[in-house]
Formats: structure tokens, C-alpha cells, sequence
């Protein structure tokens, strides 16, 4: 290298990389791309040189850089496991917090149910009673003297504010007379035939149906239609059921003449006994 290149590469160490390039150097007609890229490696050199004495060593301190990037890798790594530890976290998190709410929304249903069918087993009792005073005001004459009578118009108000009171509280009775059969709320008793009925119409009632809000406390016992009439269409008479119904008739004839005549033969035995007796025979 000339003292001229020499010079021009110190110059480029002095200033961070920038030259200025003689006009008297490049009018002498020398290879300045040359030039340019010798002095640019001698930039990269020199700019390595100094990144390695500015972790105090030298060129084959190159070692301890390997290892640093090897911990940084590492630390990257860890930091990856971090994170989705974290992310598995905050999944468990979450569900334990929509499980908490399900839970808390379940125990408060249940408490409002508790609340709501607290007085449950009263009712049970007391529509024992109730059913006891319906029967005693289907016995009430249906006439003008019992409309005027106070003392059946108090009985009847009494009965009413009981309903009021049952209805208030929600206690409701079902009628089931003429509906259909339903097994949530009827319980059949018996299954007869009855004239004008279809299957599974309810045609009498021992108990009634009560329901405390939505939920039934005592099914109504019933008596189910079958849905077959009562009575059977009388058949024409003919040929073959004649002789049959005269024969069953002359039947009966014979069977009423034996006793009598067993009764003759009786008095006939008794009295042949009696003249035994008088005659002295055995």
C-alpha cells in the first residue's frame, strides 16, 4: 500500500468511514473502486476490532460471544415456557371463575326454591281440611231460604276467603271432570264403561288436583271412561236364536216340575210310614 492509501485509510478511521478523495488523486487515473473496496474492508476490520475490544479482548475472544448468544437463546426460551405457563394460567383462572358463578348461580336457585316451597308441607295438611269443608258446602240447599239464611252466607264468604288465601300464596285447584286423562297430574282409581264418553275422559273424581305454583303436591284421583258404551245394541232375532231361547224355556219347565214331584213322593213315603205305625208294622 502507498503512503497515499495509507493516508487516505487513516483518514477514514478519523472520520467514521467518510473520505475526501484529492482531485489530483483521481485526475492521476488510479483504480478508485479498488481502492474503495480495500479501504471499506479495512472499515469492516476495524469496526470488528472495536466491537471486540469493547468487551475487553481480542479477536478470538469470539468464544465468550457464542456463549452469550447461547444464554440469550436460552433466556428467550425460558421466557417462551413463561408465557405459556402464564397462558395456561389464566385458562385455569377462567374456568375456575366460570365454575364459581355456575356454582353461585345453582345455590341461589336452590335457595329461592327453598324459599318459594317452604310452606309445602303445610299445604298438605291443610287441603286435607279444605277438601272436608267442600263437601260440607255441597250440602247446602240450593234455594231462596238459603239465600236469605246469614248464617249459610257466612259459611259460603269463609269459603271464599279461603280460596282468595290458598290462591295468594299459590295454591291453585284443578278440576278434572271432563278433561283428559293425564298421568302428571291424575291418578285413575278404576276404568269403566260409560254411554257418550271417549277413552280416557274423566267422568267422576274422589280427589282433586292441587298444585302449589308449578309444582303438583296431591294428584287427583279419578275414574277414567273406557270409551266402550255401557249398553249393547239388542240383535235381531232370528231362526237359529228362537230355537235356542225355546229350548233353554222347556229346560227350566223341566227343571221346576222335579222338585214338585219329589215333593209328592215325599208326602206319599211320610204317609205310608204313618199307616205302618198305626198297623203295628215295622
Amino acid at each position: 500500500m502507498t503512503e497515499e492509501e495509507k493516508r487516505f485509510s487513516e483518514e477514514l478511521r478519523d472520520n467514521g468511514g467518510a473520505i475526501e478523495i484529492d482531485e489530483n488523486l483521481a485526475d492521476s487515473g488510479s483504480d478508485l473502486q479498488a481502492l474503495a473496496d480495500e479501504l471499506g474492508g479495512e472499515t469492516e476490520k476495524a469496526k470488528k476490532k472495536h466491537f471486540f475490544n469493547k468487551f475487553g479482548g481480542k479477536e478470538k475472544d469470539h468464544k465468550l460471544v457464542k456463549e452469550l448468544e447461547e444464554k440469550v437463546a436460552k433466556v428467550e426460551e425460558q421466557l417462551k415456557l413463561k408465557d405459556d405457563r402464564i397462558a395456561e394460567l389464566e385458562s385455569s383462572v377462567k374456568s375456575l371463575v366460570a365454575e364459581n358463578r355456575n356454582q353461585k348461580t345453582r345455590i341461589e336457585n336452590e335457595f329461592r326454591s327453598k324459599i318459594k316451597f317452604a310452606v309445602e308441607d303445610f299445604f298438605k295438611d291443610f287441603i286435607t281440611v279444605k277438601d272436608d269443608f267442600d263437601k260440607a258446602m255441597e250440602f247446602i240447599p240450593k234455594n231462596e231460604e238459603s239465600e236469605n239464611n246469614p248464617f249459610i252466607q257466612g259459611i259460603k264468604n269463609l269459603g271464599a276467603k279461603f280460596d282468595n288465601i290458598c290462591n295468594k300464596h299459590g295454591l291453585v285447584c284443578i278440576s278434572s271432570i271432563g278433561e283428559k286423562f293425564d298421568p302428571s297430574i291424575h291418578q285413575a282409581m278404576s276404568m269403566i264403561n260409560v254411554d257418550g264418553k271417549e277413552a280416557n275422559e274423566i267422568v267422576a273424581e274422589y280427589v282433586k288436583c292441587y298444585k302449589l305454583h308449578d309444582r303438583v303436591i296431591r294428584p287427583a284421583m279419578v275414574v277414567v271412561a273406557s270409551g266402550i258404551p255401557a249398553t249393547k245394541p239388542e240383535e235381531p232375532e232370528t231362526e237359529e236364536t228362537a230355537e235356542s231361547t225355546e229350548q233353554a224355556e222347556a229346560e227350566e219347565n223341566k227343571v221346576e216340575e222335579q222338585p214338585e214331584t219329589t215333593a209328592e213322593n215325599a208326602e206319599n213315603v211320610s204317609e205310608t210310614a204313618e199307616n205302618n205305625e198305626e198297623n203295628g208294622n215295622c
